[in-house]
């Protein structure tokens, strides 16, 4: 049953269901949600539930009523996460019962669910996720691509550029798509792990210590500016994104899954960054960089942001398990045995380049093979082809590798160098890539 969050002040908070038909929120006794303040209306406003589909309108109050900071002027239908304002008192509308035939996805009565998420559901949630995130962040389909990949091959995605550029609006735009938990971690140089991972606090009236989990545990986590956070504190991450789970005074606890962190860094000469330890970095199976949007691009973005941001207009298209299904048949897809042979020769080259201090681990030959199907599956393929790995090589091996001091002068960075591996390897017959009948 979708419910409203009810904020008021900082210490007062409490859930109420909407039910079917109207819910009346103003200062008279009368009223569903009574509001003990002046600067409401007697009838302020009135929530009314249709099945599936709710809406808000304001009824010619003397403040007005306004949602996602925008005062409402006619009926409008909420979405999960619409934030309302009455006087000093916020809502949050949580939807999350929403039945998957609005989303228009989801077994039909009768089907099984083997029959149903098959290859086609998979291009069709893709391309759900790709459609609602571009409405926005504009102009750049490449970094929304590289998300999308990057989730459904249940990695974590690694975003350096400088600020402003869209690195959190598009972590919060894939999180909006997916109904899932979201959370986002904005890290400074005073945190500490368990700020992240969460705490064991004691009760004085069970005499036990019990566990109040941190931000880390959600589906779909912002890791907001993590290079402006100690090393102590950058470390806490490592184990739960590559085990998915954390260890708390011995205790092991799981986190939920689908698991996706989207990590955003400045750059490493601004003021008040700590670069990331080599096995971190190895943790991320992508590294992307967004770059600024052309003119005419940015025109757009400032004419849809006149009145408000387009974040607010959207909401999510599929559900969290619906992630998870198609991690599943990601790694169905097929990958021939001279692909793997393919994979392991460019990360072999990284290995003996005279360029680099070292060459890339088993674990980069894993994350080409794994970023491999789920670029495949994002062209509706269900085989992988060397086009998809050359297309990734760069993003996935170019944050694992470091140049030599004496190489800086020939090598602009550690992306020449594997464009130059890339080129120097043999491509092969496509169609010995293809699925065999």
């Amino acid at each position: 049953m979708p419910t409203l969050t009810i904020q008021q002040g900082y210490d007062k908070q409490r859930e109420i269901e909407i039910k079917e038909g109207k819910t009346l929120i103003g200062r008279e006794l009368d009223c569903d949600i009574i509001m003990n303040t002046s600067n409401c209306s007697r009838h302020h406003a009135c929530v009314t539930r249709k099945g599936s589909k709710v809406f808000i309108e304001d009824l010619n109050s003397s403040n007005g009523t306004f949602v996602n900071s925008s005062p409402l002027d006619s009926k409008y239908e909420l979405k999960h996460l619409d934030v309302m304002q009455i006087a000093e008192t916020m809502f949050i509308f949580k939807d999350a019962d929403i039945p998957a035939e609005k989303l228009g996805i989801g077994p039909k009565d009768g089907q099984k669910t083997t029959e149903y998420y098959t290859f086609s559901f998979l291009t069709e949630v893709i391309r759900k996720i790709e459609e609602n995130t571009s409405k926005v962040l504009k102009g750049k389909p490449e970094a929304i691509r590289m998300a999308i990949v990057a989730m459904f091959a249940d990695g974590h995605m690694l975003i350096e550029d400088m600020p402003g550029v869209g690195k959190s609006i598009l972590a919060q735009a894939i999180a909006k798509s997916v109904q899932g938990i979201y959370r986002r971690i904005q890290f400074t140089p005073d945190m500490l792990p368990s700020d992240i991972t969460g705490v064991s606090v004691y009760n004085e009236q069970t005499r036990e210590f019990n566990f109040m989990p941190g931000p880390i545990f959600g589906n779909i986590i912002l890791a907001d500016e993590i290079n402006r956070t100690t090393p102590r504190t950058q470390s806490s991450l490592l184990e739960c994104m590559s085990e998915s789970s954390i260890t708390i005074d011995g205790k092991s606890h799981v986190l939920p899954k689908p698991f996706f962190v989207i990590a955003t860094q400045n750059p490493s000469d601004y003021h008040g960054t700590y670069p990331l330890p080599e096995p971190q970095l190895d943790r991320f199976i992508m590294r992307i960089s967004i770059g600024y949007p052309n003119p005419e691009i940015e025109k757009d973005i400032l004419t849809s942001q006149v009145k408000r941001h387009p974040i607010h207009d959207i909401s999510y298209v599929v559900k969290a398990m619906d992630i998870l299904q198609c991690q599943c048949l990601v790694r169905q897809v097929h990958v021939s045995e001279a692909l793997k042979e393919y994979i392991v020769e460019i990360v072999e080259g990284t290995r003996k380049h005279p360029a680099l201090t070292g060459g890339c681990s088993p674990r980069a030959s894993l994350a080409l093979m794994r970023i491999g199907q789920s670029l495949a599956a994002y062209y509706s393929r269900d085989y992988v082809i060397p086009r998809d790995i050359r297309e990734i090589a760069v993003p996935v091996l170019s944050h694992r590798v470091f140049l030599k001091p004496g190489s800086r002068v020939k090598w602009r960075d550690t992306d020449d160098v594997i464009r130059e591996v890339l080129d120097s390897t043999d491509l092969g017959p496509e169609n010995v890539y293809r699925r065999q009948p």
